[in-house]
């Protein structure tokens, strides 16, 4: 056995993560984010302090953006576009009628790890996820699109240009592992507003990786593990076609997710399309339900794991003291509301 926890009636007391070696304890917690509230009442004062939004500050948000539709040479050089008719029912056509494209890649101009280190190539890449910066009928420059807020094909979309991506970076002999990492919202460490994320390239196997495959390595079992547990805690979202998603009491976050790929070991740009549009809806179906919290997500992908995607949540208090972390004790009821979601049964 791999895993170290203990159940008592039913319920989780603790588990210990089998690659960081932290013990998360199963306790009340208030689903309140320090950062996160901060940032509301600092929204809150701004706002009454300059008398509201108006068009003219919305306007403004756009014009600044470098991201936005018009600005492209405000960014290194395009990779490649999808337009409108290449990304399915895609929600923006009211919003932007006349949008050159939906999805757009380029290097990223402050790389993640320097281009020297990998051949003289920059491999730290940015994928704009939609041409629009705002939801539609934004009342305040904080009305921001979210990756939740897309399709399920559009965000399928998405990842495939992820996965082209991926390909593109381990083609050069230079680079070890890649990564595709989204932060959404600057507690979690956006640095633009504009919905987007990376895939980073790096010349070693970055740490992350190199813990999860040496746990996997001596523990052949441990995601089927990590499945089994979930499932005896009722902590699945859902199971199918090769996919699980769950919530992992052991994440580095107190609340965490799980997708999971369990019986496939290629990286992202192995998947047929039909695996890729499973695996990226399952993701999906995780970011609908968290919003626009605050969050991150990667995707992990290396020699002998099977393809996941950790999903961490700036939703309750963190606070990591001697190697321990609580976590709140009513995951089962997060569970089955994400369930609830997905089968329609909450409107």
């Amino acid at each position: 056995m791999s895993l170290a926890y203990q159940i008592r009636d039913g319920h989780l007391l603790w588990i210990r993560n089998p690659f960081t070696g932290v013990t998360s304890y199963a306790v009340e917690l208030r689903a309140k984010s320090f950062a996160y509230t901060l940032r509301q009442h600092h929204h809150r004062t701004e706002h009454a302090a300059q008398g509201g939004d108006d068009p003219r500050r919305l306007q403004i948000a756009l014009e600044e953006c470098p991201f936005c539709p018009g600005h492209e040479d405000r960014s290194p050089a395009e990779i490649l576009r999808l337009s409108p008719a290449e990304v399915a029912q895609w929600q923006g056509t009211q919003m932007l009628p006349d949008a050159p494209w939906v999805v757009r890649a380029f290097n990223n101009l402050f790389p993640r790890i320097p281009g020297e280190l990998t051949a003289g190539r920059n491999e730290s890449y940015v994928i704009v996820e939609d041409a629009r910066h705002f939801l539609d009928n934004p009342r305040s420059v904080h009305d921001l699109l979210y990756t939740g807020a897309l399709g399920e094909a559009h965000f399928a979309a998405v990842v495939g240009v992820a996965a082209r991506l991926v390909e593109r970076a381990m083609s050069n002999p230079a680079v070890g592992s890649v990564v595709v990492r989204k932060n959404q919202g600057p507690e979690s460490g956006a640095s633009q507003p504009h919905v987007h994320q990376q895939v980073i390239g790096s010349p070693s196997i970055l740490p992350a990786l190199e813990i999860e495959m040496r746990a996997q390595r001596e523990h052949p079992n441990l995601w089927n593990e990590m499945v089994e547990l979930a499932r005896e805690l009722k902590l699945i979202v859902e199971e199918g076609d090769g996919v699980v998603s769950y919530v992992n009491p052991a994440g580095t976050f107190p609340q965490s997710y799980d997708v999971v790929a369990p019986g496939f070991f290629g990286a992202l740009s192995d998947l047929t399309s039909e695996q890729l549009r499973t695996f990226a809806g399952a993701l999906h179906r995780v970011l609908s339900f968290l919003g626009p919290l605050p969050l991150d997500y990667e995707i992990h992908q290396g020699e002998g794991l099977p393809l996941h995607a950790h999903i961490n949540v700036r939703l309750f208090p963190y606070s990591n003291v001697a190697g321990t972390l609580n976590i709140p004790r009513h995951l089962p009821e997060i569970a089955a509301r994400i369930r609830r979601q997905i089968n329609g049964e909450d409107k």
